[in-house]
């Protein structure tokens, strides 16, 4: 065995359900037996003044400390999804997000969280038709980045996360990541890259880039972490990897801790994603994300002993 896999999950499954910490802890430690979460910027009021944010940090830190779960990283949730981030037309607003991410690296630092990241933008149909206008974005976007690294080392960091998105205008595509990617220097933490499995049905998307093992075998050795979501090639569906919807998706453990398995990397962090309809009852959310832990529980176990079948 080359490689070590630490199983946890994002807090977004928490988001108007379980919103603080003494509450989703719970859940994470005692329903589902896991010491390992990815904590989504969704369940942290960024926007609020220095004296809520610094209490949210030290609650979270304490509360975690308490119930003997590690934070892997801050990452972005919906809410931040749903802007156009370091990619929007409009430098004020690019400027927003920028300062926006700043507020997170510093909630970090007191929450004593060492990585922080996500989504990071998305191109206007405007900017994304027109080669000049979609240059300058990007180059915008990277020296963004590279600053917000810089910012990061200042503040004790590990590393600033970007993710590959399931847009055509966004980061999606091999070559984009490569470009974004950085191994950093003395005074900017690395770039690293989250992972999702679930990210490789951007339209207009053929043969590697629509093959989520592809993706995995490729950057195993320059994967910060993995996220987990059972999905389909034709939408980025964040199911739970329960019986009914690993029988419709095709995201399947073996094959993806196979794909990992030759990484020159001692660990790699696997983080179940599932995002839950609002409307679904609360039970059986923590019921599918049991069915999901044991899903995943089972497959590392087979791979550490050796036992790994072919896979689907």
């Amino acid at each position: 065995i080359l490689v070590s896999f630490e199983l946890g999950v994002n807090t977004c499954f928490a988001v108007k359900r379980w919103p603080v910490p003494a509450e989703w802890s719970g859940v994470v430690k005692d329903g589902l037996g896991l010491g390992l979460i990815q904590h989504t910027l969704d369940l942290v009021e960024l926007g609020a003044g220095d004296e809520v944010l610094l209490a949210q940090a030290k609650e979270l830190r304490e509360q975690c400390v308490g119930a003997g779960l590690v934070v892997e990283s801050l990452f972005t949730g919906l809410s931040a999804y749903a802007s156009s981030m370091m990619l929007d037309s409009r430098a004020e607003v690019r400027l927003f997000w920028e300062e926006w991410f700043v507020r997170a690296i510093s909630f970090c630092r007191v929450a004593q969280i060492g990585r922080v990241g996500g989504h990071v933008g998305a191109y206007s149909v405007r900017d994304w038709g027109d080669p000049e206008p979609r240059d300058l974005r990007w180059r915008d976007l990277k020296a963004g980045l590279w600053r917000l690294a810089g910012e990061a080392r200042r503040q004790g960091l590990e590393c600033f996360y970007i993710e590959n998105l399931a847009s055509a205008r966004e980061p999606s595509t091999m070559a984009q990541v490569d470009d974004l990617l950085s191994s950093g220097d003395r005074d900017h933490t690395p770039i690293a890259l989250c992972l999702d499995v679930g990210h490789q049905c951007v339209p207009g998307s053929v043969g590697r880039e629509r093959d989520p093992y592809v993706w995995l075998s490729t950057y195993a050795d320059r994967v910060g972490c993995v996220q987990l979501q059972q999905s389909t090639a034709t939408a980025d569906h964040h199911w739970p990897f329960t019986a009914e919807f690993n029988s419709e998706g095709r995201i399947d453990a073996v094959r993806v801790l196979r794909a990992l398995g030759a990484s020159s990397r001692k660990n790699i962090r696997l983080i179940l994603e599932v995002i839950f309809p609002a409307e679904q009852d609360d039970e059986s959310v923590i019921a599918d994300l049991r069915e999901s832990v044991a899903y995943w529980r089972e497959a590392i176990q087979m791979y550490e002993r050796g036992v790994l079948g072919e896979g689907a």
